[in-house]
């Protein structure tokens, strides 16, 4: 090809695998499900402004999360972040307080 290539996306329907080039693997949103409440007990309808980490090392982004849907929450970052795979885990923090999290579907 030429120049780095990177999987944006895997169609396991289809046995297809996805891939672009840098700038495709960011985004500003990301749904999560499984949700896993711990200083509140969920949003009830209301957004909340916290700060999303998507990985072990990254190191936090802010992003206003809300619920779409049963056991559904979309983050709406404020910048694009990197890198957003389905499967890992989503941490939403609140300072130094864990607020909660959920397993990244899209």
């Amino acid at each position: 090809m030429g120049h780095p290539v990177f999987v944006t996306e895997i169609r396991p329907e289809t046995n297809e695998v996805v891939i672009g080039g840098a700038n495709d693997v960011f985004t500003d949103t990301l749904v999560c499900n499984k949700l896993n409440w711990m200083a509140i007990d969920g949003l009830h309808g209301e957004p909340m402004e916290v700060s999303a980490k998507i990985r072990y090392s990254h190191k936090g982004a802010p992003c206003v999360i809300e619920e779409i849907g049963e056991d559904l929450v979309q983050c709406h970052f404020s910048e694009p972040v990197r890198a957003v795979t389905p499967g890992q885990a989503v941490v939403f923090y609140d300072g130094d307080y864990v607020v909660g999290g959920g397993t990244i579907i899209r």
